[in-house]
């Protein structure tokens, strides 16, 4: 009887330790899996920042345009970490400095001739 009582024990203590194997690599697997795709959608995170970035620095202003929709989009992800509300800042202080040397200057207004001033009415 010793022995078969000491096979039993045997076998039960191999198939906890199976059972305990199977529930480390399903947790294991998971972990991974969850790694993978975080990496994933961060690489693809940078490939569209990365295009932004092109379009924002362009002398092209419907580039520009195009840049700041794409910026505000990522923007709104649930992944957007410090570092991207930083890289968000610095292009949109370099939109507002090429913004204003891209805007031509606005032409000045036409002086009035006090003496042929009608109001308005008749146009220039």
């Amino acid at each position: 009887m010793g022995i078969g009582v000491a096979g039993l024990v045997g076998a039960l203590t191999g198939a906890v330790i199976a059972a305990i194997g199977i529930v480390v690599t399903v947790v294991e697997g998971r972990r991974t899996r969850r790694n993978t795709e975080f990496s994933v959608h961060r690489d693809l995170w940078w490939q569209r920042w990365s295009w932004v970035a092109d379009r924002a620095l362009s002398a092209d202003v419907t580039e520009r345009e195009r840049a700041a929709l794409m910026a505000h989009a990522l923007m709104t992800r649930d992944w957007a970490t410090s570092d991207d509300y930083w890289v968000m800042a610095a292009l949109e202080e370099t939109e507002r400095r090429l913004g204003s040397l891209a805007d031509p200057p606005s032409r000045p207004a036409d002086p009035v001739d006090p003496e042929h001033d009608d109001g308005g009415a008749t146009p220039r």
